[in-house]
């Protein structure tokens, strides 16, 4: 799978959704920290989409884990020239899995979050692809897609 950018206009006027970058690395990496409070072990793991031309990465997913918790959180750093008043959508293969609201921007982008239930994450247990869609600026469509190509297999190795 290659990334399929339509003119990465100013604008961010995307036609085609842009796809997580195949390549001999896997799909999604994790990692773990206690770096927060000092005695809690958090967890993620992460896929980024990374423009050919420049090696720069577009945007990104995480999906934040506690060890030993059943709740899960998914956090994306987006480019800027997006629509925060239309939201995003999660869908997986198509259907519709989350809704998320955006948070904030700052020099490295901007941020949008949401609990992931289990009924969203039994679908990217079982899906191909997770895509990200919102609108950009002047209110045409943008999305990101994100392959789940052993997404099981890695989530399975969070504590």
């Amino acid at each position: 799978m290659k990334i399929r950018v339509c003119a990465l206009a100013i604008s961010l006027g995307f036609v085609n959704p842009l796809a997580a970058q195949e390549g001999d690395a896997p799909l999604w990496s994790v990692n773990c920290s206690n770096l927060v409070n000092g005695t809690e072990l958090i967890c993620e793991m992460t896929q980024s989409i990374v423009l050919a031309e420049n090696n720069q990465r577009l945007t990104s997913i995480a999906f934040v884990k506690p060890a030993g918790k059943d709740e899960t959180e998914a956090v994306l750093t987006l480019p800027f020239g997006l629509l925060f008043s239309e939201g995003l959508v999660a869908k997986v293969d198509d259907a519709e899995v989350a809704q998320l609201e955006f948070l904030t921007c700052e020099a490295q982008g901007c941020f949008a979050r949401s609990s992931v239930s289990q009924d969203w994450m039994s679908a990217m247990r079982a899906g191909n692809q997770l895509t990200i869609e919102g609108k950009n600026t002047i209110g045409a469509p943008i999305s990101f897609a994100f392959d789940l190509g052993g997404f099981s297999k890695i989530s399975d190795i969070l504590p």
